[in-house]
């Protein structure tokens, strides 16, 4: 798994997991849809309750991945992201009914995009393709819901551990006996030299010395002080 879905926790998998291996074939098609109802009712969620995330290649020569996100139709979570998106001009296409989107893998935002999830969905299945062409499915619960619906989950496989294996303990070096040396009769003599104390500086940070940066930090945190106000 290379996505790490933000406010959302992992509490499992599909049973039969292999079932939905046909989402990943044609991800842009009419049966991502008809997959997601299926997915819903494997779960035991409705289909309000859930969006589904799938991240996979068209073909092993694809430079980069897409994602294809299907969700219950929600003209109003639908506005929000296409907002989202055309704020930060990243391409997104919609279907005509607009029950999915596709984004390209580098135009997708992640922080975002999980953030407006959360707020809607309590559950997120994310199935994304590994290099070798199989698919890891993993359901992931939304942090700011308290309660969950009752899902029909297996637990998530665990990957083993690495052996480590200890290594033999080495006979400690033999330490050299430090006999004292004896000081100068000139150096004992000779008088502490004063602290002199620095005078206080003014620190300059690198933000600040830079007008066109500074103005860049300025404006991403307003924006996200306007994602976290319109979202949350």
């Amino acid at each position: 798994m290379t996505l790490n879905p933000r406010f959302f926790n992992p509490i499992g998998t599909l049973r039969h997991a292999d079932r939905l291996g046909f989402l990943t074939q044609d991800v842009r098609a009419a049966g991502t849809v008809l997959g997601f109802f299926g997915a819903a009712a494997a779960l035991g969620a409705r289909p309000d309750e859930l969006a589904l995330l799938v991240c996979r290649r068209h073909s092993p020569a694809d430079l980069h991945r897409q994602f294809v996100l299907v969700f219950h139709k929600d003209p109003g979570f639908a506005d929000h992201l296409g907002r989202l998106y055309r704020a930060h001009n990243r391409p997104l296409g919609f279907e005509a009914q607009r029950r999915w989107c596709a984004i390209p893998e580098p135009s997708f935002l992640a922080d975002e995009t999980f953030a407006l999830l959360a707020a809607r969905f309590p559950t997120l299945l994310l199935i994304e393709e590994e290099h070798d062409g199989r698919a890891h499915i993993a359901v992931y619960a939304s942090a700011g819901f308290k309660e969950h619906p009752k899902l029909k989950l297996a637990p998530l496989a665990t990957r083993p551990a690495a052996k480590v294996m200890a290594l033999p303990r080495r006979a400690p070096a033999p330490q050299p006996i430090l006999r004292p040396q004896p000081r100068p009769a000139a150096m004992a003599a000779a008088p502490l030299a004063s602290i002199v104390p620095l005078r206080p500086r003014k620190l300059k940070s690198t933000v600040a010395l830079n007008e066109k940066v500074e103005r860049q930090v300025v404006n991403e945190f307003r924006r996200l002080i306007k994602t976290v106000a319109l979202y949350t």
